[in-house]
């Protein structure tokens, strides 16, 4: 298992399908804002990991690929340990529960850029500050799985019930410091989201924080040193 491999598996699991006798393997995402990450990161991954040439297209309501391989799905299927069919009855591999911060951060770098999400809440009176990054999957054991990889890395993750399906969620700007430096995102969209947040609040990226609180949160949880603490803004009553 290598951190691109890994990486891919979590796509896998993220937005791809794996049918049960066809041979047939399915990635597919949002043609509205996924189409950059698919052609500028994941051909050249596969190409690197496979040694094919993927033909991304549009479908109907995705943007990605299909393709027919027995060797890929034999190692998909039998060398990782991936379960075809359904993805209500996943389960995550043995191959990726190791030992290894780099496996298991590049896993759930692949499944939450595929499938997760990123977005900054309003709080505290400012604007798109409170960041959040959450995950829905149609698996319960995936989700348990996931809360165990993540509890692992020290990330404390919260978990919600919405009609039906589990929610993951890490929130606040500790616990999104922490993923930046630990997992981190290979797709533009995460990305953008990221650098536009911290053009709107370049306070919290130069050591200085809104909150003695956030401030204490943020040094203790990421050992990053950060200047002496100034409050960059009042806050609004």
């Amino acid at each position: 298992m290598t951190r691109e491999l890994a990486e891919e598996v979590g796509m896998h699991f993220g937005d791809g399908f794996l049918s049960e006798k066809r041979y047939e393997y399915r990635l597919k995402g949002n043609p509205k804002d996924e189409k950059e990450y698919y052609q500028s990161y994941i051909k050249p991954l596969f190409k690197k990991l496979f040694n094919i040439e993927i033909n991304l297209k549009d479908f109907k309501t995705s943007y990605g690929f299909e393709l027919k391989s027995r060797a890929i799905w034999e190692f998909k299927t039998k060398v990782i340990g991936i379960k075809s069919g359904n993805k209500y009855n996943l389960y995550v591999p043995e191959t990726i529960k190791v030992n290894s911060i780099e496996i298991l951060s590049a896993f759930i770098r692949g499944l939450f850029d595929t499938d997760g999400t990123i977005c900054f809440k309003s709080k505290y009176g400012y604007k798109n500050y409170y960041p959040t990054i959450e995950i829905t999957l149609f698996s319960k054991k995936v989700i348990k799985e996931v809360m165990e990889i993540l509890n692992m890395l020290g990330f404390e993750p919260k978990v919600s019930t919405t009609r039906g399906y589990e929610r993951i969620s890490l929130n606040g700007i500790s616990r999104f410091k922490k993923y930046e430096q630990l997992i981190g995102w290979s797709s533009p969209k995460n990305l953008n989201k990221v650098n536009e947040w911290k053009i709107q609040y370049p306070e919290l990226n130069n050591g200085e924080c809104n909150s003695v609180a956030e401030y204490a949160t943020v040094a203790r949880t990421t050992g990053v040193r950060f200047p002496p603490f100034t409050l960059s803004k009042k806050r609004k009553k």
